[in-house]
């Protein structure tokens, strides 16, 4: 679909909340009749992997929209650089950089409950799990959340809200969007777990934070790989705790300690945590001078 006809000033000029809502309601409605009879075939138990074929129609739509979206609302004429692909060489260097932070961090995590005694090594899981399968599994699930995450999340909905709202409303508005997004559940289980909620709001702002951090040599430009990263190496580690059973509770101290649920996001311990790891990562950011208008200039040429 083209955007050709749409005068650049009629959309680009409307509040952030009206674009987002604008732009995911024609994703929405270019989706749905395609979705719908894949939903009617899971429905009736013929089609195996549930809502998986439609989730993934929708994101590659997303996909194709957003360069059309960036060049004819905005004007950008490179909309991948806007978005956070600002080169292979910085790009790269950002995701390692955040990979080593997440795994690094959750590690970290991990062996604190280990060395306070409040969670033990679980060696029988250790010796029957098939641990190449865990990590390379693991992996590739990191990798796939981290980006197609980061793009929707700190690539385009962070670029919108930007456009028109302060850099601090930005990051507040980001945070809790993605805090919500990952946060629907019965409202029984959401009540249970409201201590994970402070966790993915902190979560967020790292993420955009990371983003904002700029990379490379002059221009110093943000890039997307610093936050795509961090998430994936949280993921990585996640999955590897969580499915490999390596570390268990011991229940010497209260679920809010260590994670209500067996959630890190969920306990005091994992939202000290992610405080640090905030304060660390919004001091890189501010300390590496990222200016934004040099990115939207180099993504406008």
């Amino acid at each position: 679909m083209s955007f050709r006809k749409w005068p650049q000033w009629s959309v680009a000029q409307w509040p952030a909340c009206a674009r987002v809502v604008t732009f995911l309601g024609l994703a929405v409605a270019l989706w749905f009749p395609v979705a719908w009879p894949f939903y009617r075939l899971s429905s009736q138990g013929r089609l195996p992997g549930g809502d998986l074929i439609p989730t993934a129609i929708l994101y590659l739509e997303f996909l194709a929209l957003l360069p059309q979206w960036q060049r004819r609302v905005h004007g950008v004429r490179q909309p991948w650089i806007a978005v956070g692909f600002t080169g292979a060489q910085r790009l790269w260097r950002g995701f390692g950089i955040g990979l080593g932070i997440g795994v690094i961090s959750l590690t970290a995590l991990g062996l604190i409950q280990w060395g306070m005694g409040w969670a033990v090594l679980n060696t029988e899981a250790t010796a029957t799990e098939p641990w190449i399968a865990i990590v390379l599994g693991g992996s590739l699930m990191a990798f796939a959340v981290g980006w197609s995450e980061e793009v929707l999340f700190r690539g385009w909905l962070l670029g919108e809200l930007e456009r028109g709202l302060s850099a601090q409303v930005a990051l507040i508005a980001n945070s809790l969007i993605f805090a919500v997004a990952h946060f629907i559940k019965p409202p029984a289980v959401m009540l249970q777990m409201l201590p994970q909620f402070l966790g993915l709001f902190l979560l967020g702002m790292i993420l955009v934070w990371a983003r904002r951090a700029a990379l490379g040599p002059a221009p110093r430009l943000g890039s997307l790989g610093p936050a795509v990263g961090i998430h994936s190496g949280l993921v990585w580690m996640y999955y590897i705790f969580d499915v490999g059973n390596l570390f268990q509770v011991t229940g010497h101290v209260p679920a809010w300690v260590t994670g209500v649920g067996g959630s890190p996001l969920a306990g005091i311990l994992g939202i000290t945590l992610l405080t640090a790891l905030a304060l660390g990562v919004r001091r890189w950011c501010l300390s590496s001078q990222v200016i934004k208008s040099a990115s939207e200039a180099e993504a406008t040429r």
